[in-house]
This record gives C-alpha cells, sequence and structure tokens, in this order.
C-alpha cells in the first residue's frame, strides 16, 4: 500500500476521533439522546475498521497484480513438471527402453543375455519395471523369446506410455 493511502486513511480517522470527543462532551454535558448515541456507535464501528481499509483497498486495486503473479507462477510450474518429466523418461538408456518395449510385446524374439542385457533387467526389475517369472540368473543364455522368462509390471507400462507421448510432444515441437 502506499504512503498516500494510508495518510488518507489516518486524516479520515483523525477527524472521525475528533468528532466523536465533540459528541462525547455533548453526551456527558446532559444534551444526550438517542441519535447521539446511534452516532457514536457509528463512529466508533467507523474507527475500528479505518485501519483495515487499506487491506481491502489493496486486495481491490492489486488484483490483477495478484493474478498476474498466480498465473505466471502456474507457467513457471508447468514449465518445471515439463522438464521434470522429460528427465525422469530420458533417464533411462534408449537401449533399456527397448528392451523394455520388446518385453512388453511378448515376442521379445530371439537373445543372448549378454552381460549388458542382464544389468538391464536387473536394473528395470529393481525399479519396479518388470517381475521375472525365474531368477534372472536362471534364464538361459540363449533362447527364443525373453518374454516367456520376465513380464513387464503396471509401472513398465506406464513409463512406456509416458515416454511415447514425451517423444510425440518432442516430434510435434521439432516439426
Amino acid at each position: 500500500m502506499t504512503q498516500e493511502y494510508s495518510t488518507k486513511w489516518w486524516a479520515a480517522f483523525s477527524c472521525l476521533a475528533f468528532i466523536e470527543g465533540i459528541l462525547l462532551v455533548m453526551l456527558f454535558s446532559g444534551r444526550g439522546s438517542v441519535l447521539i448515541i446511534a452516532a457514536l456507535i457509528f463512529i466508533a464501528l467507523l474507527m475500528f475498521f479505518i485501519p483495515r481499509a487499506d487491506d481491502v483497498v489493496a486486495l481491490t486495486f492489486d488484483r490483477d497484480k495478484i493474478d498476474n503473479k498466480i498465473n505466471s507462477l502456474n507457467k513457471k510450474m508447468t514449465t518445471t513438471k515439463n522438464r521434470v518429466d522429460k528427465l525422469f523418461i530420458l533417464s533411462i538408456p534408449e537401449s533399456m527402453y527397448k528392451t523394455l518395449q520388446k518385453i512388453n510385446s511378448s515376442s521379445y524374439g530371439n537373445y543372448d543375455l549378454s552381460a549388458k542385457l542382464e544389468r538391464e533387467l536387473y536394473f528395470l526389475r529393481d525399479i519396479g519395471y518388470i517381475d521375472d517369472i525365474e531368477e534372472i540368473r536362471d534364464i538361459p543364455y540363449k533362447g527364443n523369446n525373453l518374454s516367456n522368462y520376465v513380464k513387464i509390471t503396471s509401472a513398465g507400462k506406464q513409463f512406456i506410455e509416458l515416454r511415447k507421448s514425451i517423444e510425440e510432444e518432442n516430434s510435434k515441437k521439432k516439426d
């Protein structure tokens, strides 16, 4: 609130206090009436609410500023959320994502259980994207369908869908 508003309100408060004093003198001097008592009560109420008038004026005059700040914060939060989503989605390497997609298809195809693939399976299991039907260490080193030994979880399916949507958004932005 600016100094100008505060000065105006204190001037009004001072005037009301002066009028209140005069009315009190009239009341105690024997000139009391119902109107003087009503005026005293009204002025006392005004004096109580005038200091709070700055807050009311601030809310009514600065509403646009508040709305602009809220909109600005919402935009920043949306931008931050999108960045965090992208960072989370891209935290898994492309090769591991493709492994997860193949497992999701239920027909992984021929595989060689290399050290790299084994590490990926352990990682995907540890973060909850796949469940092993058999222990990963018991999976044959060569086979025709890895999906017979591991299955994707609902979290893994959600991850795939989320990553697809992020990749689609990125490709639309590039076009």
